[in-house]
This record gives C-alpha cells, structure tokens and sequence, in this order.
C-alpha cells in the first residue's frame, strides 16, 4: 500500500512499557492465558447473572432482555469501524505512534459515538411500550462497554495483553455485582438494564485512567487529515464487523418478528451458552494477532508460518473438542440448567456447538487477512455470509423457529472458512 501503510508520523514521546520479544512462544503463551483465564472468570459471573435472569425473569422478559443486548451489539462497531485492530497492528509494529494513535481512535470513536447513539433512539422508540426503556438502556450499556475494549486494544498494541485481560474481567464483575443488586432489590428488565449501564461506563472510565496513569494521554487534538487516513483503513475492516455480527444478530430480529419473545428467549439460552466459547479463541488471537503484525513489519510474511499454522492447529482442535461435547451432552445441559423451562434452546444448542469448528479457525483467518492489511477481503466476504444467513434465516426460521435460526449460523461459518482459505492461499494476499 501506499500512503496508507503508515497513519501518522512517528510521535517523539517515550512510552513506558517494557520491552518485550512477541515472538517469543512463551510470552504469548503467559498473555493468551492471562486473557483466557479473566475470560473464563468473567464469562461464568456473566452466565451466573443471565441464568438468575432468565430463571426470575422469564423467556418473555428475557426476550426483551436479548433484543436491546443485540441492538447494541449491532450499533457498538458503528463506533469505531474496525479501527481498533488497525491501531493495534499500528501500535504493535511502533510502539512511538501510540499516543497520537491511541487519542486519534479515541477521538474518531466519540465522533461516531454520537452518531450511534441517534440510531439507537428511534429502535427503542419503535419498540413495544413495555421494551422501550430497557431496548435504548442495554444498547447504551454495550456502546459503553465499546470504550472499555478500545481501551484494551491499545493495551494489546503495547503488547500487555494482561492489562486488557485485567479490564475484561472487571467489565464483568462490575455487572455481574450491580445486576445481582438489581435482582435482589427488585427484579424486572429495567433493573437490569441500568446494572448493565452502570457497570460499563465505569470500567470504561477506568481503563482511560489506566492508559493515562500507565502510558500517556492519549491525544485528542488531531488534524483532518489523520482522521481520514484512519477512518478510510478502518472502514473495510469496519463494515466486515458490522456485517458479521449484523448475521449473527439477524435471526434474533427475525425470530421477535416471525415467531415471538419467547421464541427469542429459548434462542438466547443456546445462544448463551455458545457465544461466550468464542473466549477461547480471542484469548489466543489477542496475543497471537500483536506478535504476528510485529514480525509481520520485521521479517515478512513467510516467517510468520509456523506461528500461523500453530494457531490454526490449536483453534481446531479446541473446537472439535467443543463441537462434539455440545451435540452430545447439550440435552442433558439444558434439562440441568433450566428443567422443562426452556426445553426450546435443546436442538438450537446442539446445533450451535457445531459452529463452534469453523467459527474458531475463522477467529484466525480473519486476523490474518488484517495483519496482512487485506481488510477489504473481510467486508467482500461478510457482505457475501450476511446475504447468505438472511436468506436462511427467511426459509428456515417460520419452519424450524431457534432451531433454523442456529442452523443458518452453521453454514455460515462454513462459507467464510472456505473464502478466507482460499484468499490466504493466493500468493498475491500474502504481500504486506
């Protein structure tokens, strides 16, 4: 690339964080475990505050729950377009960038911030009366936590991956500790949803204190110019993620519209106990994706190899392990956790598990395909799944309810497995 390959011009300011080889297997070994390790913690106190929800709540109010959750989650990359894992390649490759990269994001991020928040508004407002308030609240919340992670990005950068983990687990305890208040006081949707906010904003808070206390402050002052070179590097890898998690969201909208909340909520409880295994495969590519762009900018591509193939062999191996587990014992898993309340999510769960083989590789693939600064490939390829998943979700949803919906994410991961391989095996992807 050309004027894009660097956003701006090397900062002069010292940054203190020791020095540290990311090439070293055991240094990524000490921070992937340090993420995966806060990610565990963190995922069962959120697993332990969803089950008490779902239990006291309902399938009907967990719906509404899992609705304003998945309006967030959809509207949070609207606030920074992917360019947190662009900072982090850039920061990674020149640690001397990072104060004027880090306050550059930043500003970006609170630009689009406000911008998310006014779509935000009119989908509760559209909401049913009772929804309203807990839909914009939630998709608040999650905006909130999206500070919080950007945060951990620039930790990732600077290569303290164990400061980002530190951050992630107190995002979670945090909610977990004012949502159970809220449960114990009184229990309702709106209670929640206010724990959920709280929780966010003040470790987001926290993790700019961090970064200022720790590092530097990030400087916000910065000129047309870099905010455009930034924002058109990260709009590609941006619409992929928009993209990605608008398939993965879509069978939610369409499960309220086609079937009911309820429907909803059987879908969430699988939904539940699968998404958060995505942790095992961030975990490892918060560590591995630094160290790979590092070497990247050092050594070339073909030196990266065996770290690559590595990481392709671990991820897959850990999600068969969890694909097979999930068909086999999900039943029984269900009928433990919840008896006959939610005996919906039983086929749905299983189903998900499966997603869980290519969805792990694909964790790998797509990073690949940033750190070589092919992010363009990432939207071409999520545009063509998120056609693919609604098409799916519009045949099989009205037939098999959560169970289609599940079965839709499955085949979806399986074609941006064989997009993204097949990319990376070009020749002509492979120059950085």
């Amino acid at each position: 690339m050309a004027s894009d390959t660097r956003l701006i011009e090397r900062d002069p300011q010292r940054i203190d964080a020791r020095p540290r080889d990311a090439r070293h297997l055991k240094g990524l070994r000490f921070q992937a475990s340090s993420k995966l390790a806060a990610e565990v913690i963190g995922r069962l106190l959120q697993f332990a505050l969803i089950y008490a929800a779902q239990r006291l709540l309902g399938p009907a109010n967990y719906g509404i729950i899992t609705y304003g959750l998945a309006a967030g989650v959809v509207l949070a990359p609207a606030t920074d377009l992917g360019m947190q894992l662009i900072i982090t390649r850039e920061i990674a490759r020149d640690t001397q960038t990072a104060s004027r990269l880090a306050g550059l994001g930043l500003a970006l991020k609170l630009i689009l911030t406000l911008c998310a928040i006014a779509l935000l508004l009119p989908i509760s407002l559209l909401r049913p009366v009772e929804a309203a308030f807990a839909t914009f609240i939630l998709g608040l919340a999650v905006i909130g936590a999206s500070f919080a992670e950007y945060f951990g990005y620039v930790f990732r950068g600077l290569r303290r991956v164990e400061l980002d983990a530190a951050l992630t687990l107190l995002l979670r305890l945090f909610v977990f500790a004012f949502g159970f208040a809220a449960l114990l006081f009184r229990p309702s949707v709106n209670g929640v949803a206010v724990a959920y906010l709280i929780g966010n904003c003040l470790v987001a808070l926290l993790g700019y204190l961090w970064l200022r206390r720790r590092f530097f402050i990030p400087q916000l002052k910065a000129k047309r110019l870099e905010l455009l070179v930034l924002l058109r590097q990260a709009l590609p890898l941006g619409g992929a993620i928009l993209f990605s998690i608008g398939y993965t969201r879509t069978s939610i909208f369409l499960l309220d519209a086609l079937h009911n909340s309820s429907a909803v909520g059987e879908y969430g409880v699988a939904l539940r106990l699968t998404e958060p295994l995505a942790m095992i495969p961030a975990a490892i590519m918060a560590a591995v994706f630094p160290a790979l762009s590092h070497a990247l900018g050092q050594q070339g591509y073909a030196a990266t190899r065996p770290l690559r193939v590595k990481t392709i062999g671990l991820l897959a191996l850990a999600g068969s392990a969890i694909a097979l587990g999930g068909w086999l014992f999900g039943p029984w898993l269900i009928h433990f956790l919840y008896g006959d309340q939610y005996v919906g999510s039983t086929v749905a769960l299983q189903i998900l598990a499966l997603a869980a083989l290519p969805m792990f590789i694909n964790y790998a693939l797509t990073h690949f395909l940033v750190a070589v600064r092919q992010q363009r490939l990432n939207l071409i390829f999520n545009v063509v799944i998120f056609a693919l998943n609604l098409a799916l979700c519009l045949w099989l949803i009205p037939q098999f309810g959560p169970s289609g919906a599940a079965f839709a994410v499955v085949l979806s991961e399986m074609l941006l497995l064989l997009l993204c391989a097949f990319a990376l095996s070009r020749s002509s992807v492979t120059r950085v």
